[in-house]
């Protein structure tokens, strides 16, 4: 397949911003050329192997290059058997230790990784290589001492030669001191040297070795330094041979590796070029797309190379039947960039890219054909017009039913009427190969066209005509204007020439176009307060689900605040209790108050004591415990449906709305109360809640009525039943009315029927 110009789809700029976030040379050659791939299998793979490092970078940060070079260079020469300097032998260690930081961030990230896997497991180990080089290599470059013991021998012997004729050079100048121009030491030739002043040059017996720039003094070898500095020059020469073996040993090691070190290289040029998509993408708030089987979908897609601070996310989808789309709309109101990110994302998607979109699933085409912007060439003599009927011939003959086609102002730069009949004919052709076209258009009558054939769909970039200016936003099934005079008159043509342009363009539409005209007016402005209204509803929806959090909040907080009282409270009942308790134990003994009215107070202190109750949210069933609404009532749901309930308080039936329930915790069994100081109030666990009265006169059992309320009080008992009989009614009525004057009765009635009816009395008492 002969190679494709991808420049007006801005491929190479998009590759350059990418390979800004690439770490080392090779992995920005590796990401400068990705070209589409046309094998699924391998493109997946590449999908794949991205997805990872997406997810890896997301989750832990970049992977770390710290000390990975290109070392093609430095291997090659040493596998020729070159000597490597010490400066390349360091690049070449390095690359080992960025390795073991490769292997060691690999293995602490816990994503999925296992398409990965094969590239780190691919890192071949060459330790051994680079430790040797190192001992023998210093930071600095230099060859350490240590190198080999010959090394560390010259040396030595280097350090005392210089020693000695330190203390040589000191003793001449101390004896020759009036001759010399200054009492220091120079280097001419790798020699040390006096500079000796010029009238004194014949006088100094040694070597001269020119004047200083001054020509005042004279560089001088004195005669008694020469053996020393041939010497000294000797054993450098030595110490640069055995230097020259080191880096050659070295190099021979690098050679023995070199197959390993060069594999290695290519493998971390491939992880760096996934690693710069995939942190590309983790700033960007990109992702991974799929390959389709057919359709294409891109959703809220932003073009790369527009600020993200100014672009507008477009979503783009061609779905069976629909394989061609048409984008019309005003000019500068952003078809060509939705027409560029179409042909843009397929390409990258194509090339194992990351996209800036929410999602994406395009298919894997055979090629992407594009005719876009200004097609004239000086050169070979090619109009506008000309260059785009070259393009267009090309595709025609090659576009296949797997072929993008993207084509802006499609039959443009000629007469209208001869460039829409053009235009309907390429895409007739297009059509009929069965590829995948976006195009852009103004002409009327290829909109026309395109709404006769179910397989084209019009798309329009939306304009505010109120504001006069583009939204920019791509939308749908909608037949968009060009608005050229609403634009012109914005840019401050005067109305006179907007007037006439309106009335020239009224008498060359026909009633038809004029007609479509106001429709597609009217169903933009419908379109619009559709979107203004479906905003307001989201934005009231919003609100809603505020509102409702925050009550749920003030319910949370007005919970806890209660129960904070509720604890501060009963703790300081609690103290009054028991001070309360000593008291009422200390009237009964002295009998200064009835068993009644110990019992009474000591009703009315508990009731001050605040119940402790525990709000559980859910679903309200049968068995649960509840309280009625913001009442006391509280008890056992028996019964309920779908919008009532009864339920069952202390023996009293209750029905109520099944919303106005609180579902609690259920309270824990009350403690038996302690037995009473008086022997006539008996347990609770004795007591007995029935009182027999049968054939008693009023007076008698009015007092043993009072004497079983009392103890049923201590007994802490719900309700008693009292035996009356029916007779002639005087003792019920006896009965009735001095109950009316209990506070602590909370109500009186006759019993159930079975049960005594109205010969018995059940009163149930206040909690």
């Amino acid at each position: 397949m002969e190679e494709r110009d991808y420049r007006n789809l801005q491929f190479e700029e998009v590759k350059e911003l990418i390979a800004g976030f690439s770490s080392f040379s090779l992995g920005r050659e590796n990401l400068m050329n990705l070209e589409p791939e046309h094998n699924r299998l391998l493109l997946q793979r590449r999908l794949d192997r991205l997805k990872e490092a997406l997810a890896m970078t997301v989750s832990y940060g970049p992977m770390p290059f710290s000390g990975i070079h290109d070392i093609k260079d430095e291997v090659d020469l040493a596998m020729k058997d070159g000597i490597l300097n010490p400066g390349e032998l360091l690049k070449i260690a390095d690359q080992a230790y960025g390795i073991e930081k490769i292997r060691d961030y690999f293995a602490g990230c816990q994503t999925e990784k296992t398409n990965l896997e094969d590239l780190i497991s691919a890192l071949a180990e060459c330790r051994q290589t680079s430790q040797e080089i190192n001992r023998c290599v210093g930071s600095d470059g230099n060859v350490n001492d240590n190198a080999s013991s010959r090394l560390a021998s010259i040396r030595r012997k280097l350090k005392s030669m210089q020693s000695s004729i330190a203390g040589k050079i000191a003793d001449f100048i101390k004896k020759n001191g009036k001759y010399l121009q200054e009492n220091i030491t120079a280097t001419r030739n790798d020699r040390t040297v006096v500079l000796v002043k010029n009238t004194y040059k014949n006088t100094v017996e040694g070597l001269q070795y020119g004047t200083s720039a001054s020509g005042m003094a004279v560089y001088v070898e004195p005669a008694e330094l020469v053996v020393m500095n041939n010497q000294i020059q000797q054993t450098r020469s030595e110490e640069t041979e055995e230097i020259k073996r080191i880096l050659f040993s070295l190099s021979q090691k690098v050679k023995a590796d070199g197959a390993r070190l060069l594999a290695n290289t290519e493998t971390l040029g491939l992880l760096d070029c996934l690693f710069a998509m995939g942190q590309w993408a983790a700033r960007n708030d990109g992702t991974v797309g799929e390959i389709s089987p057919s359709d294409l979908l891109i959703r809220k897609a932003r073009h790369p190379l527009i600020d993200s601070a100014r672009v507008v996310a477009n979503s783009y989808s061609m779905i069976k039947p629909v394989r061609t789309i048409l984008i019309t709309g005003p000019n500068t109101g952003g078809k060509t960039v939705s027409l560029k990110i179409i042909g843009l994302f397929s390409l990258m998607l194509a090339s194992g890219m990351p996209l800036l979109c929410e999602s994406a699933e395009i298919p894997l085409f055979d090629d992407i054909y594009t005719d876009i912007g200004d097609s004239q060439s000086i050169t070979d003599e090619l109009s506008t017009f000309s260059g785009h009927i070259r393009n267009l011939a090309e595709i025609c003959r090659q576009a296949t039913g797997r072929s993008l086609v993207v084509l802006d102002e499609l039959g443009g730069a000629t007469d209208p009427m001869e460039g829409q009949a053009l235009a309907s004919a390429v895409l007739e052709h297009l059509r009929l190969k069965g590829a995948y076209v976006v195009a852009t258009t103004h002409y009327s009558k290829l909109k026309a066209y395109a709404r006769e054939h179910e397989d084209i769909m019009i798309s329009s970039m939306e304009f505010d005509r109120q504001d006069i200016k583009p939204t920019y936003r791509y939308i749908e099934n909608t037949i968009g204007q060009s608005y050229a005079i609403e634009i012109a008159r914005r840019y401050g043509v005067s109305d006179d020439i907007l007037e006439k342009a309106q009335q020239f363009k009224k008498e060359q539409q026909t009633d038809s176009d004029r007609l479509l005209e106001n429709l597609q007016g009217q169903i933009e402005e419908v379109r619009q307060q559709k979107e203004r209204l479906d905003r307001k509803a989201e934005r009231l929806k919003r609100e809603s689900e505020q509102i409702k959090q925050d009550r749920q909040q003030l319910k949370t907080d007005q919970r806890e605040i209660l129960d904070k009282a509720q604890k501060e409270a009963a703790e300081v009942v609690a103290q009054a209790s028991e001070r309360a308790e000593e008291i009422i134990d200390e009237l009964k003994k002295q009998n200064s108050y009835s068993i009644k009215d110990v019992a009474r107070l000591k009703h009315e202190m508990e009731e001050l004591a605040p119940e402790m109750e525990e709000e559980i949210d859910g679903e309200i069933t049968i068995g649960d415990y509840v309280r009625i609404g913001s009442s006391s009532q509280k008890g056992e749901v028996i019964e309920m449906d779908r919008k009532s309930a009864i339920v069952n308080c202390d023996g009293l039936k209750i029905q109520c709305k099944l919303a106005s329930l609180v579902k609690l915790a259920r309270p824990a069994e009350k403690e038996a109360p302690k037995k009473a100081s008086s022997s006539k109030v008996v347990k609770s666990s004795g007591f007995s809640i029935e009182l027999n009265l049968l054939g008693y006169r009023v007076d008698e059992a009015l007092e043993a009525m009072d004497k079983f309320l009392d103890n049923a009080l201590v007994a802490n008992v719900p309700f008693v039943r009292i035996v009356h009989g029916m007779g002639t009614g005087a003792l019920r009525s006896a009965i009735w009315n001095r109950l009316k004057t209990y506070r602590f009765v909370k109500k009186f009635e006759h019993a159930g029927q079975g049960e005594g009816s109205t010969g018995v009395t059940v009163v149930t008492f206040r909690e």
